[in-house]
């Protein structure tokens, strides 16, 4: 019906006590097909109505031996390029029909920030660009105005929602990363930084409703441009010796559900504790929220069946940090029934199928349509999900 992450350098020798899994007794999965291939971070995926698929690709950043934007980030040493895209599935198949959008990456392209969100309805489509995420240099924050700009133009798309248009033409809808710099909604909530990234949007009878992982905000976009924060979601204790004292709900996903509310996904911050992760239901007009379904590990996305049933996507099932042994990459995809226990289930998957998947959107005929591979550059993938 829908139709994105604050990505970490992952480090292990973190020990901590892993959250019972959920059972895994919901459909069987009868088919994988990869429909697409070769993209550069792919995270969130969008579905049009005559089920053409959009995806939006973070990029690979800059070239750092040429780049004149570079700073420190949560990814790592990182410069900006042009090499943020819109990429298009459909019977032709893949091809970009958008190139030329912010990204900032470490030199391995790697783990990008730049398009994140994506949303389509009938022939409109509309995605984020993602970051800057709060980049530094000398552990002093570096602002997208006026500074990184002035090294990069491409740097003035950071932060923003776009209306795609004919030809690749974009339309800038609302600039989410000044609505940051200007109001900082969750700095009451000991979060001072100004640090913005846009990683979702939904979109409703001209509305927008964008989720801002780096603000931790829902945030409500008007007809005519207008931002307001619907929702701020602060900080919990960190009941862990490691890691600061509070932890960051980093919010990633937010579609639209059956009942008329929105529905949030959160990855958690650092030290992204396995279990700790909700979806909150949260009313459009007001903002009020409460805890929809819980027990996920770093819910990177999500989207609804058309029977009701709500997929949430997690790209790392044991935690961004590893709980036991070494770090795995194997993401997973759980079911929360509209009616009854709303204890999320494992949707059976074959071994192996998701490596820190990124994105997840329910097509027209059911089908799960998810980005696999959505911290890394040239192999980022689409898999088709049927379930039997």
């Amino acid at each position: 019906m829908r139709n994105a992450s604050r990505l970490v350098t992952l480090a292990a020798g973190l020990t901590l006590a892993a959250a019972a899994p959920a059972s895994a007794d919901h459909k069987h999965v009868v088919d994988v097909d990869v429909i697409a291939s070769g993209l550069d971070n792919p995270r969130h995926v969008a579905v049009a109505k005559d089920g053409d698929v959009f995806v939006a690709e973070s990029g690979r950043g800059g070239d750092h031996t040429t780049a004149q934007s570079c700073f420190d980030s949560a990814e790592g040493f990182a410069c900006t390029g042009k090499t943020g895209a819109i990429t298009r599935v459909d019977r032709r198949g893949q091809r970009r029909i958008v190139t030329g959008l912010a990204s900032f990456a470490p030199v391995t392209g790697n783990s990008a920030i730049g398009p994140h969100g994506i949303y389509a309805d009938g022939h409109d489509v509309y995605f984020t660009n993602g970051g800057p995420t709060e980049p530094t240099r000398g552990g002093a924050t570096v602002l997208r105005d006026p500074t990184l700009v002035s090294e990069d133009r491409v740097s003035e798309k950071y932060g923003k929602l776009f209306k795609l248009r004919d030809h690749g033409r974009l339309r800038e809808i609302a600039d989410l990363w000044k609505f940051e710099q200007v109001n900082n909604p969750d700095a009451a909530a000991a979060n001072p930084l100004i640090d913005s990234n846009p990683v979702d949007v939904y979109a409703d009878d001209g509305r927008f409703y964008v989720a801002d992982a780096g603000g931790n905000t829902v945030l409500r976009v008007g007809r005519f441009g207008g931002i307001r924060a619907l929702a701020v979601f602060g900080n919990v204790p960190n009941p862990t010796p490691i890691g600061p004292p509070g932890i960051q709900a980093v919010p990633t996903g937010v579609v639209k559900g059956p009942d008329g509310a929105l529905y949030m996904s959160q990855l958690t911050g650092f030290p992204f504790l396995p279990g700790s992760s909700s979806v909150y239901r949260i009313d459009p007009r007001t903002g009020a929220r409460s805890v929809y379904a819980s027990g996920f590990t770093n819910a990177i996305d999500l989207d609804f069946g058309r029977d009701g049933t709500l997929y949430v996507l997690e790209i790392d099932h044991d935690g961004l940090f590893p709980v036991t042994g070494g770090p795995s990459s194997d993401g997973a995809l759980l079911a929360v029934p509209r009616r009854g226990s709303r204890t999320p289930k494992l949707v059976n998957l074959p071994a192996g199928t998701l490596t820190h998947p990124g994105g997840v959107a329910v097509g027209r005929k059911g089908d799960l349509y998810v980005t696999n591979r959505s911290d890394e550059a040239a192999t980022g993938q689409v898999l088709k999900i049927d379930l039997g």
